[in-house]
């Protein structure tokens, strides 16, 4: 019988009759989970009261790399155009701000930013389940909690990069997706952290609610100590506007 992940319950109480797919399709995400109800389904999907739906800002946020990413490498299909719900984007300069009904609104940059980390904890827990089957494990409870009920408040990081490069495939590009591995074991176990790349940026995903106070110190001090090829400093992604969307770290 199937168990939703977010609201625990089961094919007696709700349906799963909706494809979830655990990135945006607006994304080009393709993977499935399973164990997602219609409700839970929808609730990622929609807005809420003085809030954007966390999917829509996920695909908005994201889908400027992406189409920055496919610029680059002469890979956009004809006849397809980014459109923005949030932003103006001048693709000459890859100059980027917010629309100006949204940058009047006070604190919408910081709105953004929360619904962006709980599109990501959404991303990591569906795949976690798709990939691992283990979702429903009491340690993650943290993150039912901020990304399905927006109870507290938990972090999302991005890997400061240190070269003037992007380092990404086409196919990763077109249908990106994230991957669990013996290493992403290894890095869980030790620093209850989930790294992975994603549309040229490298995210950094706690995997307990006390990573800030336990684990992140070790985590950087590990990442100065080896000399890490993705970057020897993190920073938390608490506004729009902490993610370089068009790599301006290449060109500055």
């Amino acid at each position: 019988m199937k168990i939703c992940i977010w609201c625990r319950k089961n094919e007696s109480q709700v349906t799963f009759d909706k494809k979830a797919h655990t990135i945006p399709r607006s994304l080009g995400g393709e993977n499935i989970c399973e164990n997602v109800c219609d409700g839970c389904n929808h609730y990622f999907g929609s807005p809420q009261p003085y809030l954007p739906a966390s999917e829509l800002v996920l695909k908005e946020m994201l889908n400027i790399s992406k189409y920055c990413l496919l610029k680059n490498t002469n890979s956009i299909p004809k006849n397809k155009r980014y459109k923005s719900e949030y932003f103006n984007i001048n693709w000459n300069n890859f100059h980027i701000r917010l629309k100006p009904r949204y940058s009047l609104r006070i604190g919408f940059q910081e709105k953004l930013g929360r619904q962006f980390r709980r599109g990501m904890f959404k991303v990591f827990l569906e795949e976690r389940e798709r990939q691992r089957n283990d979702a429903l494990s009491e340690r993650f409870d943290f993150i039912r909690e901020f990304a399905r009920y927006n109870l507290g408040d938990f972090p999302i990081y991005i890997q400061v990069p240190r070269f003037k490069a992007v380092f990404t495939a086409i196919p990763d590009i077109e249908n990106p997706q994230i991957r669990f591995t013996e290493h992403s074991d290894e890095m869980d176990k030790e620093f209850r952290i989930y790294r992975y790349p994603l549309l040229g940026h490298t995210f950094l995903t706690p995997t307990s609610r006390m990573f800030d106070e336990l684990c992140k110190d070790n985590f950087e001090k590990h990442i100065i100590k080896t000399n890490d090829v993705a970057g020897i400093s993190i920073k938390r992604i608490n506004y729009a506007e902490d993610i370089d969307y068009t790599f301006r770290h290449i060109l500055d």
